[in-house]
C-alpha cells in the first residue's frame, strides 16, 4: 500500500510540473527589455529627478520609484524588508520550523536507541 501511494504521489507531482512548463511556455513575455538604459551615475546623484513615465520594465519602475515609496537608498533591502517583509518573515519562520522539527525527531530516534541498549 505504501509503495502504490509512493507512485501516485510522485506521479501527481511529474503531470504538475509537466502541465505547469508547458502552460508557462505557450505564455507570452511580460518583460520588453530596456529601450534606454538606466543612468546609474545621474539616478545616485539625484533620485527625485528620474523620468518615470519611460519605464520599460519592473527593475526601472523599482529604481525609479524606490525613493518616493520607502525613502531608503538600497533598493535591495527596500524591497526585502518593506515590500516583501512579510513574506521574508513567514520564509524565516518556515525554516526555523523545519529545523525544530528535524531536531525534535532526530533526538527522538537516538533516546530510543540509547533505552533499547541499555535494557
Amino acid at each position: 500500500m505504501k509503495k502504490w501511494l509512493t507512485y501516485v504521489s510522485l506521479g501527481v507531482i511529474l503531470f504538475s510540473c509537466v502541465f505547469a512548463s508547458s502552460t508557462l511556455s505557450s505564455m507570452s513575455r511580460t518583460y520588453e527589455g530596456q529601450d534606454a538604459p538606466v543612468p546609474v551615475y545621474e539616478l545616485l546623484q539625484d533620485p527625485e529627478s528620474c523620468d518615470v513615465s519611460i519605464a520599460t520594465g519592473a527593475a526601472d519602475a523599482i529604481v525609479q520609484e524606490n525613493l518616493a515609496e520607502t525613502h531608503a537608498v538600497n533598493d535591495v533591502t527596500s524591497i526585502v524588508f518593506d515590500f516583501r517583509g512579510y513574506d521574508t518573515m513567514g520564509e524565516a519562520f518556515i525554516l526555523v520550523t523545519a529545523v525544530t522539527g528535524s531536531a525534535v525527531i532526530l533526538y527522538r530516534k537516538n533516546s530510543r536507541k540509547e533505552d533499547e541498549t541499555d535494557e
